[in-house]
């Protein structure tokens, strides 16, 4: 909430309260009553209902066109908003930031995107939730978050983005801090299995797209062999995995070899 509040562009913060069972709807009350900015929202009779409904209760409130969404291990720097904001020339959906992933030793990580976009979706490497700007309009149109998903959220609203004309724009400065959280969603072991299963349900869907509209070009079957392939050696789903055994097996090999050699 502070690094929210360093933020001189933001007029508008909704804190979205989703059933929790410990303080944290008084925290948001208090912070309300200090904050005029602030408003605190509740889904119908405060149920709990998951971060997709919780996100699109926050876009509908919202009366801004450009949204900055914000989980509880996120962070922005100083100046996040402001060098966003002053890319926007009026053709954006998206701006893609870099991002710093801070682990559970204080170490950090900088993860950059991949820009060709279909390949950096293929990648998971179109920034993160809280790194980038979406646009409202163009979330809207693509039909907001999408509530039946349990992981990889930003990454089917970018692509539901994407096949409806969306743009994106890249900045190349890290100005988000992602923290390690042992206790969260995403680090929970919980729905484990179903969790990496959706990861080659994902791939596979855009590479039937890219297929059907004749966009499946070798930069992105690289990386879609790629990763399906380095997936399948720790994940291996019930149902059949499209891969291009051949050249995996040949990225492999190159690939070993690049680690000997360091």
């Amino acid at each position: 909430m502070d690094s929210l509040l360093l933020q001189p562009e933001i007029d508008e913060i909704f804190l979205v309260e989703d059933g929790s069972v410990d303080q944290s709807l008084r925290l948001c009350h208090q912070l309300a009553q200090k904050h005029p900015c602030i408003q605190v929202l509740q889904h119908p009779d405060g149920l709990n209902k998951g971060a997709p409904e919780s996100r699109n209760l926050g876009l509908q409130a919202s009366k801004n066109e450009w949204i900055q969404f914000m989980d509880a291990d996120d962070q922005l720097l100083p100046g996040k908003i402001s060098s966003q904001v002053a890319m926007i020339t009026g053709e954006e959906d998206l701006l893609v930031g870099q991002f710093k992933y801070i682990d559970r030793d204080g170490s950090s990580t900088l993860f950059t995107p991949i820009k060709d976009v279909w390949s950096g979706l293929i990648a998971t490497r179109l920034g993160y939730t809280s790194s980038n700007l979406w646009r409202k309009s163009a979330m809207i149109r693509a039909g907001e978050w999408d509530p039946n998903l349990i992981n990889i959220q930003e990454y089917n609203l970018i692509f539901s983005m994407l096949k409806t004309g969306a743009r994106i724009k890249f900045s190349d400065q890290a100005l988000t801090k992602i923290y390690y959280q042992p206790d969260s969603i995403g680090n929970s072991p919980q729905n484990e299995t179903e969790k990496r299963d959706h990861y080659f349900i994902f791939r596979e869907k855009i590479r039937a797209y890219l297929v059907e509209n004749n966009m499946f070009t070798l930069r992105r079957r690289h990386y879609f062999n790629s990763i399906t392939g380095l997936m399948l050696r720790y994940h291996r789903p019930d149902f059949k995995v499209n891969l291009d055994n051949t050249y995996f097996r040949i990225y492999s090999a190159i690939r070993d070899l690049r680690k000997k050699s360091f």
